[in-house]
């Protein structure tokens, strides 16, 4: 798929191969409204991105998801941006990647001709000793010690950008049947309200008819 091929062309020339938490989240306050958000890694992929793509190849936000989010991008197609973890803070090797729920992924492919997932595969370090959140904190003025808060990723550096394109839910159901599409279900929202349950993927069993690469 040519589109494909673009997209990673750009990302793979100008997205920087290593990125650390600090400058990422500097950039994020200067020039995003996703400020504050623990996986600022993903955000700092998807801003930075969508910047570069619409800067070298046009396109424009994809249709929208919920009322809040929007597919990342879009221009022939619709694509979602990924930076996923190789492995957890605890050296387990993950192999399973969460897309988005299953109502709207469908709803796009019947309008849309198809989604694709540009994915960038990356070693992360992660902030164990707690000192790039006590810097994040102060750079935000946050005085407050956050209760129960996660452990920032602290650096990544990438180590594989491929991309994967379905084009209708045939394909889907094919995938699930094969078993490297699965179904993930949420927990329940604060109001106690069921989340609707999302596609997840398994990026390793894909087969290569699906895959984009450089």
């Amino acid at each position: 798929m040519e589109e494909g091929h673009e997209i990673l062309a750009v990302l793979d020339k100008y997205f920087p191969k290593q990125f650390d938490g600090k400058d990422s989240i500097q950039w994020l306050h200067k020039h995003t409204t996703q400020k504050r958000q623990d996986e600022w890694a993903a955000f700092f992929f998807e801003e930075y991105c969508f910047s570069l793509l619409t800067r070298f190849l046009g396109g424009w936000k994809g249709p929208r998801i919920t009322n809040s989010k929007r597919f990342d991008y879009q221009r022939n197609f619709v694509w979602d941006l990924k930076l996923e973890a190789t492995k957890d803070r605890n050296g387990k090797t993950l192999s399973w990647i969460i897309l988005n729920d299953i109502r709207s992924t469908r709803r796009v492919m019947g309008l849309e001709s198809g989604i694709g997932y540009v994915i960038a595969m990356t070693e992360f370090t992660y902030d164990i000793d707690g000192k790039l959140r006590a810097w994040r904190d102060k750079f935000e003025g946050i005085t407050k010690t956050r209760m129960n808060s996660r452990v920032l990723k602290k650096s990544g550096r990438i180590i594989e950008l491929k991309a994967i394109f379905i084009r209708n839910t045939d394909q889907v159901q094919r995938a699930i049947d094969d078993g490297w599409i699965g179904i993930f279900n949420q927990g329940r929202n604060s109001d106690g309200s069921k989340r609707d349950p999302k596609f997840q993927i398994n990026f390793q069993d894909v087969p290569k008819e699906f895959l984009i690469k450089l």
